[in-house]
């Protein structure tokens, strides 16, 4: 099929699709949890094969191809690959997390930064990034942990370092941000550099993550909106970031134990918690009151849904429910992976769709527009797998 015809099947249907379900609710798909584990895996695989080292973007329907690779979620997606591996006992799924994790010692840059952007081999390395940074270590670490092949822990150790020398005097990042902004998002870069230190105790990586994770405590606003929780002007926070940013202070506190980050939180899932028990499903991007707004024109409500942030919350919930015990947070977290379930095609022969995650449902919407990123599929995975081992262990 041609990309034309192809992106406009999809938008056909998804249009279709998203009025009846105004009218009978959302779908719901029970069961199926390993089969669409190993599907999206796969897709992953599919996605390094198409991705020249690393692991491509995107499948864009627009295009009607993969895109070039991306080095800040290939970072992320190591540590996936290796948690697959061990569930499946396919070793496989491990030695295409040490490849990737070799391209991207391979276009680290000098200073030990991730680059912003993806990476094109014609125009070479971009620009210098924290928050991409911090999504590289988090698969450096883990690469080493898994392996302990020395030059994997040199990469991780360029990349803290790097974070530690992009700050200002109280130890927050204030360079090499992306689009110039502070931005809470970055508790994960906290979560990284906490990991990081485990491997080689340093003073610097503890103090400058707890000083982030300070500074986003912060920002949050008594109903649990966060201030500066978008990477962009003029953009309100969409529940992709705001979940990076509970992940981030959630996984932190297990590492450090700063309590007021788990507070923080705790705070914001559980309002968005609230939200959803009472429309049944989240939009994207959240203004100050928790209203829904749209991402070009603020002043309209946006009326679709970020697969990949409510992913995300899922992965949120499950975390907290192991916690602090609250059955709320696993049966919400179960329920949603179900609705992603039922919106995942895995009955057709399209390598760039089957096992993908659309970025926006519908398809059209204004994340990832027309496009299966990723990140997408690496969450969904991961919340998979946590669903997986949560009800076994009940």
């Amino acid at each position: 099929m041609s990309a034309p015809i192809e992106l406009l099947t999809e938008c056909v249907k998804d249009g279709l699709q998203w009025l009846s379900y105004q009218t009978t609710g959302f779908p719901s798909k029970k069961g199926g949890d390993r089969s669409h584990l190993k599907e999206t895996v796969d897709w992953l695989v599919r996605a390094a094969e198409h991705g020249k080292g690393g692991a491509a973007s995107h499948y864009s329907l627009f295009h009607g191809r993969w895109l070039d690779p991306f080095p800040e979620t290939t970072g992320y997606i190591i540590p996936t690959l290796f948690d697959y591996a061990a569930f499946s006992g396919d070793a496989s799924y491990a030695q295409l997390a040490s490849t990737l994790t070799e391209w991207l010692g391979g276009v680290q840059l000098d200073n030990g930064a991730c680059m912003a952007g993806l990476y094109d081999e014609e125009k070479g390395p971009g620009e210098p990034c924290v928050f991409n940074t911090g999504q590289n270590l988090l698969g450096f670490v883990r690469a080493y942990r898994e392996t302990k092949r020395e030059e994997f822990l040199e990469y991780a150790q360029r990349a803290g370092d790097f974070l530690v020398q992009s700050t200002d005097d109280e130890g927050v990042w204030d360079k090499h941000l992306l689009r110039g902004l502070r931005h809470t998002i970055n508790t994960r870069c906290s979560w990284a550099l906490l990991l990081l230190h485990e491997l080689i105790p340093d003073r610097q990586y503890d103090w400058v993550a707890q000083q982030n994770l300070t500074w986003t405590q912060a920002q949050q606003t008594e109903n649990g909106w966060f201030r500066h929780g978008s990477s962009k002007v003029n953009v309100y926070p969409n529940t992709h970031f705001i979940a990076y940013t509970c992940r981030g202070l959630i996984e932190s506190y297990l590492l450090n134990n700063d309590a007021e980050s788990l507070a923080t939180a705790t705070r914001t899932a559980d309002r968005l918690l609230q939200i959803y028990r009472e429309r049944g499903m989240l939009y994207a991007f959240w203004d100050e009151t928790w209203q829904n707004r749209g991402k070009h024109l603020q002043w309209m409500p946006g009326r679709y849904i970020c697969l990949t942030g409510n992913i995300q919350m899922s992965l949120v919930w499950m975390r907290l429910f192991q916690i602090h015990g609250e059955n709320s947070y696993r049966e919400a977290a179960f329920e949603m992976l179900d609705q992603m379930k039922a919106l995942q095609a895995l009955n057709t022969g399209h390598d760039g769709k089957r096992g993908g995650v659309k970025g926006s449902f519908p398809v059209y919407g204004g994340y990832s527009m027309l496009m299966y990123p990723n990140w997408a599929a690496k969450f969904f995975a991961d919340a998979l797998l946590l669903k997986i081992a949560l009800q076994e262990a009940a």
